[in-house]
């Protein structure tokens, strides 16, 4: 009995969902770097993280490695941000704002509903 409810809160920790898309424009909202904005790189839903390009840049030092043709040095790339701590920006009204979503009518008879994510703000379309 307990087995499967460990099952069932391991599948729905998995199944996280979000409103943000591979190439979003994101504000961070928290840390040293906040208003900092950047493109969304990629979404780990599994961690409830994503990598925004250009934040939260981590250093690591590389010994180097002649065998494998490996430099040695300080070597930047970004480090995972929680998304609870990014915001989407409006490309309309250029501020951080929440994801809402809209269905549109088809334009062709026979054609089928679209939903698209809108602004909180100023009810733009953000999806094209």
């Amino acid at each position: 009995m307990a087995r499967n409810i460990l099952k069932k809160e391991e599948k729905a920790k998995e199944l996280v969902s979000t409103k943000l898309k591979k190439g979003d424009r994101l504000q961070l909202l928290t840390g040293k770097n906040v208003k900092a904005i950047g493109v969304l790189k990629e979404l780990k839903l599994s961690k409830s993280q994503v990598l925004v390009e250009g934040l939260n840049i981590n250093i690591k030092h590389q010994k180097a490695n002649p065998q494998y043709d490996i430099k040695g040095g300080r070597i930047s790339k970004e480090g995972p941000i929680h998304i609870s701590n990014v915001a989407l920006v409006c490309p309309k009204c250029m501020k951080p704002t929440r994801v809402g979503h809209k269905i549109l009518e088809p334009q062709e008879e026979g054609a089928k509903k679209r939903k698209v994510r809108i602004c909180r703000r100023c009810l733009a379309q953000i999806d094209d």
